[in-house]
């Protein structure tokens, strides 16, 4: 369970300050498949990437399964970060390695041997979909099979969490409606904690709860 308490983020520049987050709070349950909406520059992915530690917060807390995320070291670190799986909208694919290297990449600082993670990556391509695509390379790819790609690379290890900022924005209606209907796969076969960033009313509805962001702070949720 993530439990978000009193959280702020400010970038500081040379002349200015931006409060991307203003005391926003929520909890995202197990299980939950979650929605932040908001339109560009509201602040929803700075909330993702704090949530990931991607970025550390300026104020407040982010509790996984209890532990405060901003404070944990080393082993511990690693291990609340294995726990979440990430989506990026521009799939963030390593363009000089195949389609199941990519896949496997998140695997090489495991205890796996190399049978293992074969095994691991192939089970990963049949849930997306893209067996026959192993060899290939994202250059090769669609869209879809690239955030496909994305999304098994994000499962490599196996996290309790999926966070994914706008993972159908770069792709078209019939392909983007492909993707999300992976995500209530892994929602519902597999129980997965699905925390879903869209500026897209339609796809927000697709999820139990949502929360609206404007401006850095949270205005209103929906359960």
């Amino acid at each position: 369970m993530f439990e978000i308490k009193h959280l702020s983020k400010i970038f500081t520049g040379s002349t200015n300050k931006v409060e991307a987050l203003r005391d926003v709070s929520t909890t995202i349950q197990d299980g939950d498949i979650f929605g932040i909406i908001g339109m560009s520059g509201a602040g929803k992915s700075t909330l993702l990437r704090c949530l990931c530690l991607l970025e550390k917060p300026t104020e407040g807390q982010i509790l996984l399964n209890g532990k405060d995320l901003a404070h944990l070291k080393g082993k511990e670190l690693l291990e609340a970060r294995r726990q979440m799986g990430v989506v990026f909208q521009g799939y963030n694919l390593l363009m000089q390695k195949t389609v199941a290297e990519n896949v496997a990449f998140p695997l090489k600082l495991t205890p796996y041997k190399k049978d293992e993670v074969e095994k691991r990556v192939a089970e990963l391509l049949e849930l997306v979909g893209l067996s026959d695509k192993a060899g290939s390379y994202p250059s090769q790819l669609s869209g879809g099979q690239k955030q496909r790609v994305a999304i098994a690379r994000a499962m490599a290890n196996d996290p309790a969490v999926l966070l994914a900022d706008e993972p159908t924005g770069a792709l078209d209606s019939a392909t983007g409606r492909v993707v999300m209907d992976l995500f209530h796969k892994l929602h519902k076969e597999q129980g997965k904690t699905i925390l879903l960033i869209t500026h897209s009313r339609e796809l927000a509805a697709e999820c139990e709860r949502i929360i609206t962001i404007r401006d850095g702070r949270i205005t209103g949720e929906v359960k």
